[in-house]
């Protein structure tokens, strides 16, 4: 695993670097991010329950190299203790403004930082970072290929609430132009399930989600 960087990414075709877990009554999204060339894998937003996931690997003999944080509250972390426990030198990658929840005692030596544009290699698989704050200041959005894992900042039809510590409304109406920046035809999966459907597209989203539809802060704010 090499550490982050600014060179410009390639995405290589192949199967899908993608895949995704259902855990815990919050409805939380896990995913694994995979590179099948060289067989490792990123573990993103670990629930308490780590069973579905490491019998995965367990399963398919991939590698475990990494973690990936979308943001710190704790039900995107509460499996950290047990997954650093199991993998003893394993590097979690994460924006240091949400670094604050986090026991530094026992994860200092394992937390590497990224900022906004940042890249990290796993094999031949390139993850990009995007710094997606308004849910959380630390909130981080993933690019690999053409997905775009986005945590707690962009649900299906819906955006993060802005209520909690950290959290801004006038910074999530940032973030979400900057999403209609993004290439229209990647793939959205979020940090829950919250509608029928696990996944969306940019694209539909641009057309049908409310919060994608404001054209200012107080039409955001409005929003039930």
């Amino acid at each position: 695993m090499s550490s982050p960087s600014q060179l410009s990414p390639w995405f290589p075709a192949g199967p899908s670097p993608i895949r995704q877990f259902e855990i815990g009554p919050l409805r939380n999204l896990v995913y694994l991010v995979i590179d099948h060339h060289s067989r490792q894998a990123l573990w993103v937003d670990p629930q308490t329950d780590l069973t579905p996931p490491q019998q995965f690997l367990d399963q398919t003999g991939i590698q475990l190299s990494g973690v990936l944080l979308t943001h710190t509250h704790p039900d995107h972390t509460a499996g950290l203790k047990d997954l650093v426990a199991r993998h003893l030198k394993i590097p979690i990658y994460l924006h240091e403004l949400d670094a604050h929840r986090l026991d530094r005692s026992r994860f200092g030596s394992h937390l590497h930082y990224l900022e906004d544009g940042h890249h990290l290699q796993l094999g031949k698989l390139f993850i990009q970072a995007f710094h997606t704050p308004g849910h959380s200041a630390g909130a981080l959005s993933f690019r690999i290929q053409d997905c775009l894992l986005t945590g707690d900042t962009l649900f299906i039809r819906d955006c993060g609430r802005t209520d909690l510590p950290t959290g801004s409304t006038e910074q999530m109406f940032k973030t979400l132009q900057r999403y209609k920046t993004m290439d229209p035809h990647l793939q959205i999966f979020p940090g829950h399930h919250y509608r029928e459907e696990y996944w969306s597209t940019l694209d539909e989203e641009l057309r049908a989600s409310p919060p994608l539809q404001c054209h200012t802060v107080a039409e955001l704010e409005a929003l039930p």
